[in-house]
């Protein structure tokens, strides 16, 4: 069969749509901005670091998302999220990697870093137009005890976040007698109680991004927090991973876990951010 000539029209029409999708594939993510700003808390001068979308890119003022390492409050650095905060930086978000007191160089407790990590909540929000931020689309985000002091921000410092994205967090669960949390977190921190497994933040979205075979935090815990939220107008969103154990979701660990655990994040944060 014959192919028929395209028209002098059509052909025109083809040739500008290969150049959309041309320019549309080849194009580059556009730079992001970095910089280190400090805030204090206990009397410490401690670091965030700021990963901000181009601006001729994403206009306007823009949504947040906010992280917290994990290291059981004991060790971690700031840097641990760095290529999270680095992806969210390129699709638009402005993103932070907070430092707060850890056991290894202060001597502090995991109450100290919960408040430490509400006072860099505070520091976003009271600073928000510096960076062309909207304080009422940030998303707190940790992992491991990050999770924790993600989770207790808002409960701390009476101020909620629009969201919470959690990397297989640290949660008390008063059923698990060999829970090796309860170590190292009380149940109160100032007449506030910890992230557990009957916690609720009525009107917060919740992701929890938890490996089925986490060896520090058992999914089962995770489990029962979610099951018991989401009976009590809760709104939590569990995404569990085969074959995961703890800290699954670092790039330098398992690329795969880590683009998969991104996925879900940047979803979450598109829905959070309309």
């Amino acid at each position: 069969m014959k192919l028929k000539a395209w028209s002098e029209t059509e052909r025109k029409k083809l040739e500008q749509l290969q150049k959309q999708l041309t320019d549309l594939h080849s194009a580059r993510d556009a730079d992001i901005c970095r910089e280190t700003v400090y805030y204090e808390s206990g009397g410490v001068r401690l670091g965030i670091d700021v990963y901000r979308p181009n601006a001729d890119k994403y206009p306007g003022v823009r949504p947040g998302i906010l992280f917290f390492f994990g290291g059981g409050f004991r060790v971690g650095t700031r840097l641990s999220f760095r290529d999270q905060a680095e992806a969210c930086a390129r699709q638009g978000y402005v993103a932070f990697s907070a430092e707060y007191r850890i056991s290894l160089r202060y001597d502090v407790n995991a109450g100290d870093s919960m408040r430490d990590g509400a006072a860099a909540w505070m520091f976003l929000r009271e600073n928000a137009g510096k960076w062309h931020l909207d304080p009422g689309r940030i998303v707190l985000s940790g992992g491991s005890a990050g999770g924790m002091v993600a989770a207790m921000c808002g409960p701390i410092s009476g101020k909620d976040p629009a969201g919470l994205a959690l990397f297989n967090p640290v949660i008390l669960d008063d059923e698990d007698p060999k829970s090796q949390v309860s170590r190292l977190v009380s149940k109160e921190i100032g007449g506030v109680e910890v992230f557990n497994t009957k916690s609720v933040q009525p009107g917060i979205p919740v992701l929890v991004m938890h490996g089925e075979e986490d060896q520090v935090v058992p999914i089962s815990s995770i489990r029962r927090y979610a099951e018991y939220a989401n009976a009590h107008s809760g709104n939590v969103k569990l995404v569990a991973y085969p074959r995961a154990r703890h800290s699954f979701y670092f790039s330098n660990l398992n690329r795969a876990f880590f683009y998969l655990t991104m996925g879900e994040l940047l979803q979450f944060l598109e829905k959070i951010s309309g």
